[in-house]
């Protein structure tokens, strides 16, 4: 599955791979960010002390580190939605030296914007699907004038919104939302 590259005499090769991704969100008015949970093998070697791992947007090309302790697990937090992470990691010893680094893992970080998708509604209604995160809390808002904003229905992705009134609008705009877990 994973290859090691390349490995010195006295340190054992270790496999990085994504164990799973843990979400954190916000109102839509703030950035979401989000953590990605990276599992390992540890190394057999007595002088381990801990891991280092490396991360960054392109391949090989790390301009972050988190240092874990003597543990198999690291959380990554503040990772941008929609955007392509890859991590590699070391061991260390007590002072310091590091072994050459694990095979690279890739993670694409989900995006939590909702899709809205129209579809034909009967006439009077207007009707559209919004899909977001599956089981997440999403409010759809509604608008008459692109100010101010009245919220019409929260339910859980993936679902659909028919508004029976819209006859009576000469126009109306949504939006929608998703909630904190």
């Amino acid at each position: 599955m994973y290859k090691v590259v390349s490995r010195l005499p006295g340190w054992p090769a270790f496999r990085l791979v994504l164990c799973g991704a843990f979400v954190v969100l916000f109102h839509s008015q703030v950035l979401a960010t989000q953590s990605v949970v990276l599992a390992w093998t540890p190394s057999s070697s007595a002088n381990v002390v801990g891991y280092k791992i490396y991360y960054g947007m392109a391949s090989h090309n790390y301009g972050s580190s988190v240092t874990a302790g003597k543990t198999n697990t690291a959380t990554i937090s503040g990772l941008a939605d929609g955007v392509t992470y890859y991590f590699a990691a070391t061991s260390f010893d007590s002072t310091g030296v590091q072994s050459p680094s694990s095979n690279e893992a890739i993670y694409v970080v989900p995006s939590a914007a909702a899709k809205l998708t129209a579809f034909p509604a009967p006439v009077g209604r207007f009707a559209f699907s919004i899909s977001g995160i599956s089981g997440y809390q999403y409010v759809v808002q509604s608008s008459t004038n692109l100010i101010n904003w009245v919220s019409v229905q929260t339910n859980t992705a993936p679902f659909m919104f028919t508004n029976t009134s819209a006859i009576k609008l000469p126009r109306c705009f949504y939006r929608t939302y998703y909630l904190a877990p």
